[in-house]
């Protein structure tokens, strides 16, 4: 029964493949955590120097860049389309990896339930051969389950950090459009 062995062995590929999506998604997380941990958004010292006027153009802020371009442009049509560049340029780096995280948290599940029902599909075929003992047959099942498992063990961390790190995009996004409005109100 060559077919049997290729099913086992599939099924300890999805495995193996589990861990190895399991890595690249706790890599992912902690590229991102230090990711945000760095940026540097200091809104109420920006939202102060607006509205003094006196905005350092030299700190190294997530803005900075963008402030130092607003001082050569005078239209406030112009501002709205800069920034727009600006924050489409921004958003690449901002959502870096969030997609993959996103894909796991959804697709893992199905994975590990693949390799549940190949790992039970060698249980049903160790019974058919009749050479299988009730330990066979357990064991054969508790790998299947166990294939769920590491599924959800790898989608759930996987979603709960694509919200959590959309939410950061999403919240650093609005408050640079507040700035940014905050500054056509403030400008000469």
């Amino acid at each position: 029964m060559l077919w049997l062995t290729v099913v086992e062995w599939s099924a300890r590929l999805i495995l193996f493949l589990l861990i190895f999506l399991s890595i690249w998604s706790v890599k992912i997380m902690i590229d991102r955590r230090q990711f945000f941990k760095n940026l540097v958004f200091p809104v109420d010292q920006l939202k102060n120097e607006i509205k003094s006027k006196n905005i350092n153009f030299n700190s190294h802020h997530f803005l900075s860049d963008f402030f130092n371009e607003l001082k050569n442009i005078k239209n406030a049509d112009y501002i709205d389309k800069a920034f727009d560049v600006f924050v489409s340029e921004k958003r690449k780096d901002l959502e870096k990896g969030l997609p993959i995280l996103g894909t796991l948290g959804s697709t893992t599940p199905f994975v590990g339930l693949l390799g549940t029902i190949l790992g039970i599909i060698v249980s049903f075929g160790e019974l058919s051969k009749g050479a299988g003992s009730t330990n066979t047959v357990m064991f054969s099942l508790a790998e299947a389950l166990i294939l769920t498992a590491v599924g959800l063990v790898v989608a759930i961390p996987a979603v709960v950090a694509y919200n959590y790190f959309g939410r950061k995009v999403k919240l650093t996004l609005n408050e640079a459009q507040t700035l940014k409005d905050l500054y056509l109100a403030y400008r000469d």
